[in-house]
């Protein structure tokens, strides 16, 4: 009996505290880094990045046959400060498997604060793309000798006030 209830009571803790590291881990909201998402991009391959993406927690939604590549579509639910958002990422690869594009979109993280100090040995250049020309997204581009990265904030208008989307683009050249 003597052994019994140490053990028990050792059991309870590890249950719990196990428990609590669940629950900050949900809390944390993980995002890949940008050398994470750069070695997916390079991966050109839809099984290799569907195995990857859903480690950290996302769920596949939707394949999408384009002209000259195929979109697939990742979801994943977040609660962060008792607010409900979904994060999508698009893990894009031409058919010929020459080049990959990954897109990340939240509200649910600041991704500007999060990924521009990984992007300190990157090249800031002008940022040519759609998105940066709507008056209400300011995109920040980058580029190495094998990656071009666009880094958006959008104010969007909400039914309960305003808020950001913020999106990351990885694109392998």
């Amino acid at each position: 009996m003597k052994v019994f209830l140490p053990a028990i009571c050792l059991m309870f803790l590890t249950v719990f505290s196990s428990q609590a590291q669940t629950n900050n881990a949900a809390n944390a909201n993980p995002f890949p880094s940008i050398s994470t998402l750069t070695n997916w991009a390079s991966l050109n391959n839809q099984s290799q990045f569907d195995i990857a993406i859903r480690a950290v927690g996302f769920k596949f939604e939707v394949k999408e046959p384009g002209d000259g590549s195929t979109a697939f579509t990742y979801i994943r639910k977040v609660t962060v400060n008792e607010v409900n958002y979904t994060d999508r990422i698009v893990y894009r690869i031409t058919n010929n498997n020459s080049a990959s594009i990954i897109s990340l979109v939240t509200a649910s993280t600041d991704l500007v604060s999060l990924y521009t100090p990984q992007l300190a040995t990157f090249k800031n250049n002008n940022c040519k793309t759609e998105m940066s020309k709507d008056k209400n997204t300011t995109c920040t581009c980058y580029e190495s000798a094998n990656f071009a990265i666009d880094l958006c904030d959008e104010r969007v208008k909400l039914t309960m006030g305003d808020g950001n989307k913020y999106f990351v683009s990885v694109a392998k050249k």
